[in-house]
């Protein structure tokens, strides 16, 4: 009896330990699970954010290169579709991958939205998906033909500015070493010939980023992402769905970013927090980010602003050197006629001595004809050629000075022309200058 009592007594102890082992196995067995679930969850995440990653430097690389921003894709093809099926601008997609050069098919999960406001306006166009011409500032033609420096008035004064209504034209030669196109001429309207899209730069990029960053709230119909309530302007965005999808609602994608469509272009913003019913991850670069990445400030400040300002100034120089000129033309005109005057002047004078002489002969005959009674026409005599003694002094006098005269107009106005020469070179290699920071894209 004793002895099965003890048997019974091991086999319950035996059943005893066994639960307590299953229990411990099935909490190690949860624990490995929530483990594996939670490394699973980071690799995707890392892998995800990764190609995130990957796929923003083949966006702003595809900016640099191209001038603008890709299209979304219509489907995980990778793509880009500018238009959708409507007809209408395409604003948000998939990730356009394969056009990007993005050797990444997973890429084709992501989500993607560009900034696009279109205008028929160049200057005031913000749609970031087209490469356009935006860039026309006011501009100087340099004269054409050259003024020349000659013995007359010059007739091809400097050109009037004029607000460019059309394109500044093809500045770009393809050559790295010379990158201004040769058929570039500062003189003509357009200066370059007219060539697409190869009259586009950075520079007209950057007016679009320019514009498009000065409202605070995205404008109605327009990429943007949600934070705190308000609709935040942005340049592109891209979205990638988490490991699970947390809102169940069928879509992998959570919140806005499973919405956003291209008649309500709104995402999620990139400090979203993740929730039980959001873990997407966003990136979204601003107007301002690709304004600074493209180093916008300095170069659009220079190609909108100091070059042509520089351009107005030689402008307005060069046709007041010209006229200037001109007035110095006038005078060397005046001091020749005052030369001829003087010469005509000193003749008279001689003519009139020769006359007062001839009046002292007549009187001296007069006066000995009258035996003396009209001695007092000598004397008048002998003033009169006193005079006109005095008035050639006073006529050599003049035409020495007159000639001198001619001499110092002559110099000033050799050495202003030579000045007005300069003004024109210097018109001309600024001109030249700003139709090369256009085609270099500052």
């Amino acid at each position: 009896m004793r002895q099965h009592a003890i048997r019974q007594h091991a086999r319950g102890y035996t059943l005893v330990e066994v639960s307590v082992v299953l229990l411990a196995l099935g909490l190690v067995l949860w624990g490995a699970v929530v483990f594996w679930q939670q490394s699973a969850g980071q690799r995707s995440s890392a892998l995800q954010l990764d190609v995130q990653q990957q796929a923003k430097q083949s966006v702003t690389g595809f900016l640099h290169a191209r001038h603008r921003l890709p299209c979304p894709a219509a489907d995980a093809n990778g793509v880009e579709s500018c238009t959708s099926g409507t007809g209408g601008l395409r604003q948000v997609g998939f990730l356009p991958w394969q056009t990007l050069g993005l050797p990444r098919p997973e890429a084709g999960r992501l989500r993607y939205g560009v900034y696009r406001e279109p205008s028929a306006t160049a200057a005031e166009d913000r749609d970031l998906a087209v490469s356009r011409d935006r860039m026309n500032p006011l501009r100087v033609r340099t004269p054409s033909p050259r003024p020349q420096n000659g013995s007359a008035p010059n007739g091809n004064a400097p050109p009037v500015p004029v607000a460019a209504a059309g394109q500044l034209g093809a500045t770009e030669s393809g050559d790295p070493f010379n990158p201004l196109n040769s058929a570039c001429n500062a003189a003509n309207a357009p200066p370059c010939p007219l060539g697409g899209e190869a009259s586009v730069g950075q520079v007209d990029v950057c007016l679009a980023l320019n514009t498009a960053s000065d409202p605070i709230s995205a404008p109605t119909g327009r990429l943007g992402v949600s934070a705190g309530g308000v609709r935040r302007p942005a340049a592109f965005v891209i979205a990638a769905p988490g490991l699970l999808d947390a809102d169940a609602d069928g879509v992998a994608f959570d919140g806005a970013n499973a919405t956003a469509s291209d008649t309500s272009p709104t995402f999620e913003s990139a400090n979203t927090r993740g929730t039980s019913s959001y873990d997407d991850s966003v990136i979204a670069a601003s107007h301002t980010e690709l304004f600074a990445l493209l180093a916008c400030e300095t170069g659009l400040s220079a190609a909108e602003h100091a070059h042509f300002n520089a351009a107005i100034g030689a402008f307005v120089l060069e046709r007041a050197m010209y006229d200037y000129r001109d007035q110095l033309h006038v005078m060397v005109r005046l001091a020749e006629a005052d030369v001829a005057a003087a010469a005509a002047g000193l003749l008279g004078a001689g003519a009139g001595v020769s006359d007062a002489a001839q009046a002292m002969l007549a009187a001296t005959g007069d006066t000995i004809l009258s035996v003396g009674a009209r001695s007092f026409q000598i004397g008048l005599a002998a003033v009169g050629i006193a005079a006109a003694a005095a008035g050639l002094v006073a006529a050599t006098l003049g035409t020495i000075d007159s000639a001198a005269s001619l001499v110092d107009a002559i110099a000033t106005h050799d050495e202003f022309a030579a000045r007005t020469t300069a003004i024109t070179d210097l018109a001309i290699s600024i001109n030249r200058n700003a139709l090369m920071a256009d085609a270099i894209g500052f």
